[in-house]
Order: C-alpha cells, then structure tokens, then sequence
C-alpha cells in the first residue's frame, strides 16, 4: 500500500519502477529488466490514479465552491443577486 501511495503522488516513482523491473524470484538477485510488465502496471496505475484522483479533487472544490456561494447568497433574492452582480 505504501508503494501504491507514493507512486500516485508522483514522487520517486521511476527509482519504485526500476526496482521493481529489476526483481526476480524469492531468494534471487536482480536482473536487469527481468519483469518488464511492472513497467505497463506503472504506467496504467499513474494513467489512471491521477485521472481519478485529479477529478475527485475537483469535484470537492466544486462542491466546496457551490456551498459557500449558497451560504454567501443566502438571504438575497434573485433580483438582489443581479443587482449585486451588475
């Protein structure tokens, strides 16, 4: 979980990426690009968490955004709102 974690923050997750290539099985020493399907996995992961990431951060502004212009606006009424907006 902790990989997954910092490689959605973007940060140090080519040298995760690399070590990961490099493995081999339990007990073994590296070998380069020995498991070259950890590259795709990465690179999906990134594609993805930052797409759903990146809207989930924005929808919670939007949300946030809305309530305080409801609570800003509340009490006024739609001719209120015009005249203060003109």
């Amino acid at each position: 979980m902790m990989t997954l974690f910092i490689v959605s923050t973007l940060e140090g997750w080519p040298d995760i990426m690399i070590n990961s290539v490099d493995s081999t099985e339990k007990d073994k020493g590296p070998s380069y690009e020995a498991n070259t399907n950890y590259m795709y996995f990465y690179i999906v992961f990134i594609m993805l968490g930052s797409f759903f990431l990146l809207n989930f951060f924005i929808g919670v502004l939007f949300l946030k955004y809305s309530e305080a212009q409801r609570i800003e606006n509340k009490g006024y009424t739609a001719e209120h709102i015009n005249w203060i907006a003109l």
